[in-house]
């Protein structure tokens, strides 16, 4: 990739949904669905095979849950485990799917700046997150989790609409 291509993709705009979050969380109306309390990932050999656990510790109101699950990455081991625990409190995201993850890094060493976009459906709608950090996983993750945050706050929003709204809640 050219310097200049590689600047475009470094300096393009954040999709809609990283925008709409940004935007709620300076907010002091917004509260986040849910927060990471600790996460732990174990990324070892077992009889020859990369395995990869990971644990997490998330809070919903003044709830705390415990969750642990495995994966083929790192990523994937935090993602699995996250939904097990926001599905207990978030039902409708079952349907919910990273469709296409990629990240892209700028700069000469293993210290470079990193993107990582992931994109997300339901089967209904799709919306795109990017986040940005000196640590490839740290960037998966917080794209990852605004996917998710996102979602949470949109669902919310419609269902706000439709019980202020007597003609749409008596459907």
């Amino acid at each position: 990739m050219t310097t200049d291509r590689q600047n475009d993709f470094y300096e393009a705009e954040a999709p809609q949904a990283s925008r709409e979050l940004a935007e709620l969380r300076t907010s002091r109306d917004y509260v986040a669905p849910f927060h990471i309390v600790r996460r732990r990932v174990i990324d070892d050999l077992l009889e020859g095979k990369a395995t990869i656990d990971a644990t997490l510790v998330i809070r919903i109101g003044n709830l705390e849950e415990t969750e642990a699950a495995s994966g083929v990455g790192v990523v994937h081991a935090l993602d699995v485990a996250l939904r097990k625990a926001l599905l207990k409190y978030f039902p409708f995201l079952e349907t919910v799917r990273v469709t296409e993850t990629y990240t892209h890094a700028t700069g000469e060493s293993t210290e470079a700046e990193v993107v990582s976009v992931k994109k997300f459906s339901d089967g209904h709608i799709a919306w795109t997150t990017l986040a940005k950090s000196a640590n490839t996983v740290e960037a998966g993750w917080k794209s990852l989790l605004d996917g998710y945050e996102w979602r949470i706050y949109t669902e919310s929003l419609k269902l706000r609409k439709l019980t202020a709204n007597p003609k749409f809640s008596s459907r």
